[in-house]
């Protein structure tokens, strides 16, 4: 399944929360497993705590999923964290909400638990994020499996050139981020191109995924991707790049480099050279594939117990940490939750 993009609205003034709610409750519309008076006060709860508790203010990125809305708080702490937690906390979970004086943080985030089909919020003096899903919790379908992402696009509205999917072709997952050269609609195009070849059909081969990625995107201004395989059942991973789209695979306590390779696909006749680069995949993996409007330096070394959280999560706090504001930026996170036949 492939997702849509985020838009990205900031919170500095209160007239920021009205504006957040109206354009969370115009997203509701046609979501039919979204009530629009819970999406209203979701965004208003996830907006006043940022204008109360995060200093200089934050942003809400929201988004519709499936036929839900995924909202995700992000700051940079101090703010809300200082005012949050002890000098000993480094993250957080579900099991217990933060409180501040007042209880105004505690109480916001507890009405915004309740509401929410899924919730997660982790915090360290970095900053906070926090997870909410509006209406149906993620599909059945991934059983074993949780993914999510952060796609971003130039000035956090409009088109986004980047787009990324996740299937499930029978006991193996395919997951694929692709970045179409430039910005805007015909960024756009060139990504939307190369999901739908992904959607296609079952991903099996990823030689042949590229190849057929290549031919419909010539119709398109081109662009690049990278596309993994994970295969729980052998123990082993996948990956193919044409471009700069990087990432990781987190597995077994180690951390594996995925190598980009040069090129473009769309742009010429001929299609680049693909290498596969294959590894191990253990029980309780994680891959995370990114664009280059994530910064190369990525890492999760400053961020303790955050791959414990939700893949959302995880992708907002790299979003945060490391992306180019000049640019389209996408991370997409993929985790392994259960030992799969």
């Amino acid at each position: 399944m492939s997702e849509s993009e985020h838009r990205r609205h900031a919170v500095a003034a209160e007239e920021d929360v009205g504006a957040l709610r109206r354009a969370v409750a115009r997203m509701a519309v046609g979501q039919h497993a979204v009530r629009p008076g819970v999406a209203e006060l979701v965004a208003t709860e996830l907006g006043t705590n940022l204008l109360r508790h995060a200093h200089p203010g934050g942003y809400v990125l929201a988004r519709k999923v499936g036929n839900g809305i995924e909202l995700l708080s992000v700051d940079h702490g101090p703010g809300m964290t200082v005012a949050a937690f002890a000098p000993s906390a480094g993250a957080a979970s579900t099991v217990a909400l933060p409180s501040s004086r007042g209880g105004g943080l505690r109480a916001g985030l507890n009405v915004v638990r309740r509401n929410a089909a899924e919730f997660d919020w982790y915090a360290t003096r970095r900053g906070t994020v926090v997870y909410a899903r509006l209406g149906a919790p993620a599909p059945a379908g991934h059983t074993g499996w949780r993914f999510g992402g952060v796609n971003v696009p130039l000035g956090g509205d409009g088109e986004s050139g980047d787009a990324w999917a996740v299937a499930e072709p029978g006991s193996r997952t395919a997951a694929l981020v692709v970045d179409g050269l430039g910005h805007g609609p015909g960024a756009a195009a060139a990504a939307r191109a190369a999901i739908t070849t992904f959607e296609g059909t079952a991903v099996t081969d990823l030689d042949r995924l590229v190849r057929h990625a290549h031919e419909a995107m010539r119709a398109t201004r081109g662009g690049v991707l990278g596309a993994c395989l994970l295969d729980p059942g052998r123990g082993e991973f996948a990956y193919a790049a044409v471009g700069n789209i990087t990432g990781r695979v987190l597995t077994g306590g180690r951390s594996i480099h995925l190598l980009d390779r040069p090129g473009t696909l769309g742009t010429q006749l001929s299609l680049p050279t693909v290498r596969l680069q294959h590894g191990p995949w253990e029980p309780g993996s994680t891959l995370i594939l990114v664009s280059d409007g994530i910064r190369s330096a990525w890492s999760l070394e400053d961020h303790p117990r955050l791959p414990d959280h939700h893949p959302s999560i995880i992708a907002a706090v790299l979003h945060r940490e490391y992306g180019r504001s000049t640019d389209d930026a996408t991370v997409l996170v993929v985790r392994q939750v259960t030992a799969m036949a």
